[in-house]
């Protein structure tokens, strides 16, 4: 009989749980003129599980979900904001903290424009550090600087959950019917 509950929460349990979510990952690039600094955000799947979250304009975005970077500004580069809709690339392995030493690292946002604001930064566009460009003014901002990534930590899944508290309740049904022998 304690087979059978054990066995109906197990499978009621692996059928409650959500295919895999983006994990969130935040970003910092310090290092700028005038203390000005970068930070951002991405969500995004390792769908492939080959270790890189990828995409760019001239493929796909189908492993990254959200994008948003944040320029401080400086008296060269005004300060703005770009999403995932400005995006051009992003390769990042997620094994790591840092982002851009490694090839093909990078992180490029309005890259391919004639006017705004660009920034890129990663081996993957030419060198280590980032660049923030004004293409209206003609005026950059740079850093040596690595981008340090900060992964959020990953929820455990409902499941688990649900299947620890099945188990917990067989154990203390198992321990009254033992008692009450």
């Amino acid at each position: 009989m304690t087979i059978k509950f054990l066995g109906a929460a197990f499978i009621a349990g692996f059928m409650m749980t959500a295919p895999a979510q983006a994990s969130l990952y935040t970003f910092t690039q310090t290092g700028y003129e005038e203390g000005a600094s970068i930070s951002g955000s991405f969500s995004a799947s390792d769908v492939n599980s080959d270790d890189w979250i990828k995409g760019n304009i001239f493929s796909n975005f189908n492993e990254i979900s959200d994008f948003t970077v944040s320029w401080s500004g400086n008296s060269l580069v005004s300060a703005f904001t770009h999403t995932l809709a400005d995006l051009s690339y992003l390769n990042y392995q997620t094994s790591r903290t840092v982002l851009e030493d490694a090839d093909p690292e990078i992180i490029a946002s309005n890259w391919f424009t004639t006017t705004g604001f660009i920034y890129v930064s990663g081996v993957g566009a030419g060198s280590q550090g980032g660049s923030v460009l004004d293409m209206t003014l003609g005026t950059e901002s740079s850093t040596t600087n690595l981008i340090q990534v900060t992964p959020a930590a990953v929820p455990v899944p409902g499941a688990v959950w649900l299947f620890g508290s099945a188990v917990t309740g067989f154990i203390g049904l198992r321990r009254r019917n033992k008692s009450a022998a």
